[in-house]
């Protein structure tokens, strides 16, 4: 007998808020996720107690905060902000961005009393705490062609037509907005999607998905990981890839793998650079590696200037945050107080920053989690690669949304 939907649904929820993305597709295994069934807690408290608050140029964060704007401006007045309302309603956001629209560019003065005019700060604690975790990610680059031939010989999938998505919030009041992913069998039922081992062996051939073709596969599975990609092609020319759907499967990062294997250590540490040296040395056994993680990212090619995030916003690099839906309403400024990475240099130092809630990720879970975008340019990987560790934030709420 075939069971109801919503049983069907009851049944994958558990595996489906471990699988749950948007853009910001896989992380490195240093970007972990927060306790299992989270639950946000809010403290009110004030812009004195924003540790580090006058020293950021938080002019930077308006223009990201703006491009939010623009998707609340066409939002219904009584429209939630986040999947259960937890950010209030659309027409409570509409006075900051009113006057948002009306702080001088570059003037730091001027952004620091918009916010504190506009905004209350709450601080963030899920049940572990106040304390959550850090991470960071960028646009991958890769080298491509159009054509399968010489070194170029490693596929970007675009979404298979079979592919489905199914809103968990649709179906369960609870549900938070996750989803799952999978297709349908001769009977109509839905059913996990193939492994990436699956599809590396050709099991989509047929479909012809086939975008390009990479030159190098450590590339793609980095491209895979961020959910996203700047193509360098052949040619000359520049093509943007952004996340167009995944098969749903279970993420095992390969920073697991080589953790399990105990061979991060001196040259092959855990961070990216560290996990890229690796398999650079290590190709014949690249597939085998790899494959241990199910998951696997389709794309799609973007006339976007820039990284979209799954706010459908184009990122601002260090003023974008990935965080989990479930917990925190996109457009929400953030003040993260954690450490980062330097470029050229060792260690961490510390980091406090403002940011806006405009992507989302697999390995983005937890009430307090954020994974900070650093951008496209040079330096973006190196400090994204190196940032993972503790850190807090704080959300800024418009005055009129109580919690």
């Amino acid at each position: 007998m075939m069971r109801p939907l919503s049983f069907l649904l009851l049944a994958v929820m558990t595996r489906a808020a471990a699988a749950d993305c948007d853009v910001d597709a896989e992380k490195p295994d240093t970007q972990v996720a927060g306790p299992a069934h989270d639950q946000l807690k809010l403290k009110k408290v004030a812009f004195k107690n924003l540790p580090g608050w006058n020293d950021d140029k938080v002019s930077e964060a308006v223009p990201s905060f703006l491009n939010s704007c623009a998707k609340i401006a066409t939002m219904a007045d009584d429209a939630a902000m986040g999947h259960d309302g937890h950010g209030g309603n659309a027409k409570q956001w509409r006075a900051a961005c009113a006057a948002a629209a009306k702080v001088k560019a570059g003037d730091d003065k001027a952004a620091r009393a918009f916010f504190e005019s506009e905004f209350v700060p709450w601080e963030a604690a899920g049940k572990a705490g106040t304390m959550g975790k850090l991470t960071g990610y960028f646009v991958q680059e890769i080298h491509a062609s159009r054509k399968k031939a010489g070194k170029y010989q490693y596929p970007i999938y675009a979404r298979p037509k079979d592919l489905v998505m199914v809103d968990l919030s649709l179906f369960i009041n609870d549900a938070h907005g996750r989803r799952i992913w999978g297709r349908h069998d001769d009977k109509g039922k839905l059913q996990p999607y193939l492994t990436r081992a699956e599809i590396r062996k050709g099991a989509l051939d047929a479909q012809k998905l086939e975008l390009m073709y990479a030159d190098n596969p450590i590339d793609v599975l980095f491209a895979h990981i961020e959910g996203s990609a700047k193509a360098v092609m052949d040619d000359g020319s520049v093509v943007r890839l952004e996340f167009d759907g995944k098969n749903g499967r279970a993420y095992r990062g390969i920073g697991k793998v080589l953790k399990e294997m105990g061979v991060l250590n001196g040259k092959y540490n855990g961070t990216m650079p560290g996990i890229r040296a690796y398999l650079a040395d290590h190709m014949a056994k690249f597939d085998e590696l790899v494959d241990q993680n199910h998951a696997f990212v389709f794309f799609k090619e973007s006339t976007a200037a820039g990284a979209m995030g799954s706010q459908d916003v184009v990122l601002t690099p260090r003023r974008s945050a990935a965080i989990d839906r479930a917990f925190i309403a996109q457009s929400t400024p953030l003040w993260l107080d954690g450490r980062a990475p330097e470029v050229g240099k060792k260690g961490t130092v510390p980091w406090r920053s403002l940011l806006i809630a405009q992507d989302t990720g697999g390995g983005i879970l937890g009430a307090v989690r954020a994974d900070v975008y650093w951008g496209e340019d040079a330096t973006a990987g190196e400090l994204a690669g190196r940032m993972g560790g503790p850190g807090k934030y704080w959300l800024l709420l418009p005055k009129g949304v109580t919690k």
